[in-house]
């Protein structure tokens, strides 16, 4: 204390400065949480964006979030599967596909539709491994789509014009007209089982016996469907209107799910090369710039053999990894569910099959699980609601056998 400080504490006699002082650094404080929280949002957004911008990268149209919300469905979904007998996996399940229905960038489907969500990165490794095991749905135009009332128009033959001098009368031309393409839908589905001594071995790969399972059998018969199909409760297949000889600007038009033939110009049991060249050239050349062959291995097997004037094989190996075979310098398919060659026989085909065929997915794949059928194993039901038809005729062309 000093004289004329009236004998205060320090403390009193400064109060106004030390409340001044404390006031100025709770101020920086509070500016500095303010600059923190602001870095540590931009930082969060920024690791936010990178996410997003590595899962487009990978997987077009996803957003990070979804990712993750992806991520944690099949983490929920797989754990569920190794004990579906266990009520609070299968709850934890339920929970999630509840809050799945309100979240923005996904959708696994509603509840009404019965059964589980198979995730989709699992649901995206059943549909590689089916274009695995068959060509259609690398060939084929594949729609997702909301609603079994799904239809599709395509524009047929009809629009025309002329000529006309400076002065002349302009007189009305016709007008191309629109066919309705209406996909018949049916359920495809698999019921394949797995012991539960094997689900509970840590080193089972249960989503990955699930995949091959389910898309072995899947690409079985769908092939044969868009092949075949009679169009109750399942798709209409290609042969189900038999092809016939009406080219395609003929008057009157081919029926709308009739495609047009080359015939063999052979004996049944062999196919002649200069059919093969007039079917190529059969199809108009809009289609044919993506024209692609199909037929199954043991008429594959027969036009090997095929050979030109100059003794030459008309069939090209491809001798580069991932080059497909060639045949008159277009790609093949095998196709194993289509004719074999014979009488009557549809055995090769030729187009491009993006536009001559639709196929529609309704929802995506759901799953419902049985353990009473067979004890001691656990039995998955698998299905995927699906439809398809004819698009465009003029776009695929027919050898047929006779």
């Amino acid at each position: 204390m000093t004289a004329g400080d009236g004998g205060l504490p320090v403390s009193e006699r400064y109060a106004d400065v030390f409340k001044e002082v404390k006031e100025s650094i709770e101020r920086q404080t509070e500016g500095f949480q303010i600059l923190k929280k602001s870095y540590e949002d931009r930082h969060a957004k920024l690791e936010d964006r990178l996410e997003e911008l590595e899962s487009r990268a990978s997987s077009p149209g996803k957003t990070a979030g979804a990712s993750r919300f992806e991520h944690e469905h099949k983490q929920i979904f797989t754990t569920w599967l190794r004990k579906p007998t266990d009520p609070s996996r299968k709850n934890a399940l339920a929970d999630f596909e509840a809050r799945a229905l309100e979240h923005k960038d996904i959708t696994i489907g509603t509840g009404a539709a019965g059964g589980f969500a198979v995730p989709e990165e699992i649901g995206r490794q059943v549909e590689l491994l089916e274009k695995k095991f068959s060509p259609v749905r690398r060939l084929v135009a594949v729609r997702q789509t909301g609603s079994s009332d799904y239809k599709e128009l395509v524009q047929i033959h009809g629009t025309t014009a002329g000529w006309v001098g400076e002065t002349g009368t302009r007189t009305a031309t016709l007008t191309s007209t629109l066919r309705e393409v209406t996909p018949t839908h049916g359920e495809l589905y698999a019921y394949p089982q797995a012991s539960e001594w094997s689900l509970d071995d840590i080193f089972f790969n249960v989503p990955q016996w699930l995949s091959e399972a389910v898309a072995r059998e899947f690409a079985i018969q769908e092939g044969e469907a868009v092949i075949r199909g009679n169009g109750t409760n399942k798709p209409t297949g290609m042969l189900n209107t038999a092809p016939v000889s009406t080219a395609d600007d003929a008057s009157p038009l081919r029926a709308a799910e009739a495609y047009q033939f080359v015939a063999s110009a052979a004996s049944p049991d062999a196919i002649l090369p200069d059919s093969l060249i007039t079917l190529v050239y059969t199809v108009n050349s809009a289609y044919r710039a993506n024209g692609t062959w199909a037929m199954n291995s043991a008429t594959l097997a027969a036009i090997r053999k095929l050979k030109d004037t100059q003794n030459q094989y008309l069939f090209q190996p491809g001798l580069i990894a991932g080059q497909p075979d060639r045949l008159l310098g277009y790609p093949i398919e095998v196709w194993e569910q289509m004719d074999d060659i014979g009488a009557n026989k549809h055995p090769v085909a030729f187009g491009d099959f993006s536009r001559g065929y639709l196929l529609v997915d309704r929802v995506g794949l759901r799953i419902l699980e049985d353990r009473v059928t067979n004890p001691g194993f656990v039995r998955f039901y698998v299905r995927r609601r699906e439809g398809g038809k004819p698009l465009v005729n003029d776009a695929i062309k027919w050898i047929k056998t006779t």
